[in-house]
């Protein structure tokens, strides 16, 4: 008889047990990539037991000790087995602009597929480093330390019935992270509920919004595992990976801009940069950094915000739409719409000589939502250009994965951010329990 394998499985997490391990507002992290060196410290500072240990620490064999760690903590009961297998409702509440909002999602196991069998899709390339890196320490510690991001399509009525009863529920795990945001945790144990998000779930087209590096790390795991114990039949925990799925049109879904830092440009295509540009842009002189973050609040699509050191500011708009035809004719015409693919095709590329794979290889080009800090980068001589742009809407996001595209790397971010601590995954069958 042949074992069938839900899509969607329940999971016995490993959580922290704060009668021993102190507060959990203590123990929480953010992403592993938003922890600087500074949030690092500040982060050892809290508590001995804060998740960096496992996602980033600071040894000098840090995957060797990230996994002798969880074995210290499992051993001493800091980090405790769910007594039984669920799916957990997560909340977060948080103040955007004045707003109060509410972004809703479930805590999965979600059985890896290929990306070209179509069920789960990526919008964004990603880098090799992060990905060889998220490898080592998957490989070290068996356990999926934060989850992957995952938006599934809006309209299933039974499925929306449930959560919205699950969120009367007093939360088992709550703790506000550094930037105010409320996390609340609910599991989700009974059968039935389970059944109806299961349902739901089973052959909806999933995209992932965040977390597309770990998601390609744990296709390759599998691999591993599955080469390393080719006798092996059935499901098996690492045939899945942790999962935050969001609804489509949760109202507190939102995507802030993703702006570029370069930290090195050339001179002579700086000092030109005005000549150059102004065959395919229309381009404004901008008196200040605010003036310039003022404009970009109010600017259209195609509209970019440009400082360069000792060049000024600029806020530069698309006027020639066959230079990016002609830049990108093998994208869809979803792609070529977006602000991140003028940016990458038409000012990196074709002004100042940044190549695809020379941004990809990691090293000149940082990512901020802060768009006032990438002003103050160029300000005091750290960088050579800040590059500012509008964020892309969820809309945009669905028009280039139903194109079967990708976007540039870090052309989105989701915020806020999933929190990690709250809930690890262990991929050992032994602690499954579920799938």
């Amino acid at each position: 008889m042949v074992k069938i394998t839900p899509r969607i499985a329940p999971f016995r997490a490993l959580t922290f047990d704060v009668s021993r391990a102190g507060r959990l507002e203590t123990l929480i992290a953010p992403p592993y990539d938003l922890i600087d060196k500074a949030c690092q410290d500040e982060l050892y500072a809290r508590s001995p037991y804060n998740v960096v240990r496992l996602e980033l620490n600071r040894a000098e064999d840090r995957y060797a000790d990230a996994a002798a760690t969880m074995a210290d903590w499992r051993a001493r009961g800091i980090l405790r087995l769910a007594p039984r297998p669920a799916l957990y409702h997560y909340t977060q509440t948080f103040e955007l602009d004045g707003r109060r909002l509410t972004r809703t999602a479930v805590f999965a196991r979600i059985r890896l597929d290929e990306f070209g069998a179509g069920t789960i899709l990526p919008h964004e390339r990603t880098f090799p480093k992060a990905k060889e890196d998220r490898l080592r320490l998957l490989v070290a510690t068996r356990a999926n330390l934060s989850p992957i991001f995952g938006l599934y399509p809006a309209g299933d009525a039974a499925l929306a019935e449930v959560l919205s009863e699950i969120a009367r529920r007093d939360p088992e795990i709550s703790a506000n992270d550094d930037l105010g945001v409320r996390n609340e945790v609910r599991a989700i144990d009974d059968a039935g509920a389970i059944s109806v998000i299961q349902r739901a779930l089973a052959d909806a087209r999933i995209l992932i919004a965040d977390g597309h590096h770990r998601y390609e790390t744990a296709l390759e795991y599998r691999r591993r595992r599955r080469a390393a114990e080719p006798d092996a039949a059935g499901a098996h925990a690492f045939d899945y990976v942790m999962i935050a799925l969001v609804r489509f049109d949760d109202p507190g879904l939102v995507i802030l801009p993703t702006h570029r830092v370069a930290r090195r440009l050339d001179s002579a295509a700086a000092a030109a940069f005005d000549e150059r540009a102004r065959a395919i842009f229309a381009i404004e002189q901008v008196a200040n950094a605010e003036t310039l973050r003022a404009a970009m609040a109010k600017a259209e699509r195609g509209a970019l915000g440009v400082a360069l050191r000792n060049g000024g500011f600029r806020l530069i708009r698309l006027r020639d739409r066959a230079a990016l035809n002609a830049a990108l004719p093998d994208s869809p015409p979803a792609v070529r719409e977006l602000d991140v693919s003028i940016l990458h095709a038409l000012v990196f590329d074709r002004i100042f000589g940044l190549k695809p794979d020379a941004i990809r290889a990691g090293g000149n080009l940082e990512y901020t939502i802060d768009a006032r800090g990438a002003l103050a980068a160029v300000d005091s001589g750290a960088a050579d250009g800040a590059f500012l742009m509008a964020p892309p809407t969820v809309a945009d996001v669905e028009k280039v994965c139903a194109s079967g595209a990708t976007m540039p790397e870090k052309s989105t971010y989701f915020h806020p951010k999933l929190a990690t601590g709250l809930l690890i995954n262990p991929l050992e069958d032994g602690d499954s329990g579920g799938a």
